[in-house]
């Protein structure tokens, strides 16, 4: 398990709920320690750190699943289900009046905050200026931080559940 997924689970009381799944599917425990390795510790989601809201969401996606669904699918779904919020807010690096923006996708938030370890580093309540989906923010951390065959399954449902969907949706 990766050290920023162990503690992050174990500083927002994550661990015994995560392991349960990881011992079943440790190629979810390597999806959430790659998206805790790009994310870290101290981006700020809308209520708390974004990495305890990700593994929040993706746990009750799990639990959710239906018998029709994948639970691992459902996991990986909730994982990338607030991506758009690395967006939503800006992380920056400061010292006195000089400031740094990191910015989305091009580099992890773990690289950049390792970059500007000197300085003092904040999530500020400005919004990204890209305009982006939450689809879109949803694959480019899913292609940043999944091995292969797992974005292959991530990509694959997502596409055949839109296009059934839509399929619903155009039928008269």
């Amino acid at each position: 398990m990766s050290e920023l997924l162990k503690t992050a689970a174990r500083e927002h009381k994550l661990a015994g709920k995560l392991a349960q799944i990881f011992v079943v599917s440790p190629q979810l425990e390597l999806a959430a320690g790659r998206v805790a390795d790009f994310i870290g510790l101290r981006f700020q989601g809308e209520q708390d750190a974004l990495i305890k809201e990700v593994l929040l969401r993706a746990l009750e996606q799990h639990k959710g699943a239906s018998k029709q669904c994948n639970p691992d699918l459902a996991f990986l779904h909730g994982l990338f289900e607030h991506a758009d919020r690395l967006y939503r807010r800006r992380h920056v690096a400061k010292k006195g009046e000089q400031y740094f923006v990191w910015l989305p996708m091009i580099e992890s938030i773990t690289q950049f905050e390792t970059r500007h370890e000197t300085m003092q580093i904040d999530t500020i309540g400005e919004c990204c200026p890209d305009e982006i989906t939450p689809h879109s923010a949803a694959f480019q951390l899913a292609a940043r931080t999944l091995p292969g065959e797992l974005f292959r399954l991530f990509l694959e449902d997502h596409d055949a559940s839109h296009r059934n969907g839509n399929r619903e949706a155009v039928a008269h």
